[in-house]
Formats: C-alpha cells, sequence, structure tokens
C-alpha cells in the first residue's frame, strides 16, 4: 500500500521556533513546547505538538496546496461530522500572512493506521477493520449531489463534469500517449492498456450511478482504527483535500486497490458497506477498476525518475489489472 514510495515534494522541516511564529494565534501565544513531525501521506506536512499548560497533543498542518483546498477540506469536516468520524479543527488560518501555505491545528486523534492492521494484523482483527472501513465507506458516500464535479471552498461545484465512456477513452489517450506514461509501462503493457480501456471504457456510461461525496484517497493510510468491545471501529478519516462529487466506484476501487479479488479483506468490506443499505451495480468490480485505473495512470504521468518506487508499484497495479481482464 505505497510502500516507500517517494514524495514528489519534500515534506516542510520547521524548528520549534518557526512553528511558534506561525501558530502562536491559535494558542493565544502559549508556547508549544514539544514537536514531531508525523504521518506516511505523501502530499501535506503535519506535525504533533504539545501546548504548554495544555495536556492534550494537537496536530499542526501545513497545507501543500492553496487557500482553496484548506477551505474546502475545513468545510467537508463539518458537512460529514455528525456521521463520519473526523479530525475537528481548532483553528485554521488560510490568508498566508504568517506563512507562505495555509495551516490549521487539528484535534489529535488516537488510533492505529488500517494499513498496519492489514500488514501485521490477526486475521480476525483484518476483518473486523475492514468491515468498520466498509461501514464508514457506506456513511461518506450517504451524502449526495445533484451533479459530479470539483467543490470550491464552499462545497458548491465549480467544476462540474461525469466520466462517461467517451470522456474516459480521450482522458486514457491524452495520458498514456502524451504523457510519460508509455515510457513508463512499455510498448507491450501500454498496447495492453489501451486494449482494456476501449473494450471495457464504454460500460462506464451505462452506470446508473449517481453522484455522492468521494473521498477519493480513502485506503489504510487515511483511516485511523480504534479496538472497542465489539472489534475495530473507524476514530477518524483523514485527508479530506482530494474529495469531490463523483460516483462510488472511485472510492471502491482506491480501497481494494491491493486486493485480490473475493480476497478476506473484500469480503468483509463489501459486506459491512452493502449492510448500511447500498445495493452495487453487478459489474461494480469492474466500474471500480476502470475508475482507479484512472487515478494510477494520472500519478504515473506524474512520476520521475526520482520516485522508482513509486514507478515500479503503479506499473505494477496496472499490470494486474489489464492483465486481470474484466473479471
Amino acid at each position: 500500500m505505497k510502500e516507500g514510495w517517494e514524495r514528489t515534494e519534500q515534506p516542510l522541516e520547521l524548528s520549534l521556533e518557526e512553528l511558534n511564529h506561525i501558530a502562536g494565534p491559535a494558542f493565544h501565544d502559549r508556547k508549544i513546547i514539544l514537536s514531531r513531525r508525523i504521518g506516511v501521506g505523501l502530499s501535506n506536512s503535519n506535525y504533533k505538538i504539545q501546548v504548554e499548560g495544555d495536556g492534550r497533543p494537537y496536530v499542526l498542518r501545513l497545507f501543500r496546496r492553496g487557500k482553496d483546498i484548506a477551505g474546502k477540506e475545513i468545510a467537508l469536516t463539518r458537512l460529514v461530522r455528525e456521521r463520519v468520524p473526523v479530525a475537528e479543527f481548532v483553528y485554521a488560518d488560510t490568508s498566508c500572512s504568517r506563512y507562505s501555505k495555509p495551516w490549521a491545528v487539528l484535534e489529535w486523534k488516537p488510533g492505529v493506521l488500517l494499513s498496519d492492521i492489514f500488514r501485521n494484523g490477526a486475521p480476525e482483527e483484518k476483518a473486523s477493520a475492514a468491515a468498520a472501513a466498509g461501514r464508514t465507506l457506506a456513511h461518506i458516500h450517504g451524502f449526495s449531489f445533484e451533479a459530479s464535479g470539483f467543490f470550491g471552498s464552499d462545497l458548491m461545484i465549480t467544476q462540474p463534469f461525469n466520466m462517461s465512456g467517451e470522456r474516459f477513452l480521450t482522458f486514457m489517450d491524452d495520458v498514456i500517449f502524451h504523457s510519460p506514461c508509455a515510457a513508463w509501462l512499455g510498448e507491450e503493457l501500454t498496447q495492453q492498456l489501451w486494449a482494456f480501456c476501449k473494450r471495457y471504457g464504454p460500460l462506464l456510461s451505462a452506470s446508473q450511478e449517481k453522484p455522492v461525496l468521494a473521498h477519493s484517497d480513502y485506503n489504510g493510510l487515511n483511516l485511523l482504527m480504534e479496538k472497542g468491545s465489539e472489534g475495530y471501529f473507524v476514530s477518524a478519516v483523514l485527508d479530506w483535500e482530494e474529495a469531490f462529487a463523483w460516483n462510488r466506484h472511485a472510492d471502491l476501487g482506491n480501497m481494494l486497490r491491493y486486493e485480490a479479488d473475493g480476497s478476506w479483506i473484500e469480503q468483509h468490506f463489501i459486506q459491512a458497506y452493502e449492510a448500511e443499505g447500498i445495493v452495487l451495480e453487478k459489474n461494480w468490480r469492474l466500474l471500480s477498476r476502470l475508475e482507479d485505473l484512472v487515478a494510477l495512470c494520472d500519478m504515473l504521468s506524474q512520476s520521475t525518475e526520482e520516485t522508482p518506487n513509486r514507478v515500479h508499484d503503479l506499473c505494477r497495479l496496472i499490470a494486474g489489472t489489464v492483465r486481470g481482464g474484466g473479471k
């Protein structure tokens, strides 16, 4: 699960003095006395901090992208927090007046990453955690929208579009043949990928799915889990900056990207997801693969010689999809 992936942009390394300068207003000039850079994410920079006179830890996040993305994530947290566990924003500054990037202070949420449970847990622990992830994703998808597309900071759709079969093929043609993608894949795999897209891409136009809230990075690296008396539950869904109004298959494809068809984890995840009253289309797995191919190829097109682990993993995933056929 993105094991050993290189960051395309290095995390910020800030001193305690610099962090205090940035976050001073959030704590009424009480000093940050301890800080530690945390997270396995490949985008924002996060620090676990301790403030004088306050026994609670916090997270200080410095957003890689602009204030609109930060504003969108704050708005999404407020939208979903009654139904989906999230880390609450304690303070946010998108003015870039104290620092060149937007930043925020969030509550610290306890838990272990779902990816760690999948890697090291016993079978019953993996099953429990996968089911918790399925239930939580169903709750996220309970938020529906009239149109699909990208959100502005006020959660209005500012860039409406949908992924029809025709649009899928147009995008894939561009990303495969007019970016570094083909060079990484090699001639044989490139042609297999394009044949797969032409054969199955039109199915996207036949899908009856309506737009829902898609997290767009829903996987074991963004789910914190805790263990209760009845098994695991999600303590927080992290990193909403890529979320948009879309169909559910994008999140299903992301979550199950590293799973074989019918795996133990897939079975418990999908069973819990459907138990929340969701009826999946019969070819949901193929539709999810098509949606995920868009993400995989887009990430590959942005890879460089400085990201060999990322390139190798993406090529392996794409090969597994297209050579597995349309099952």
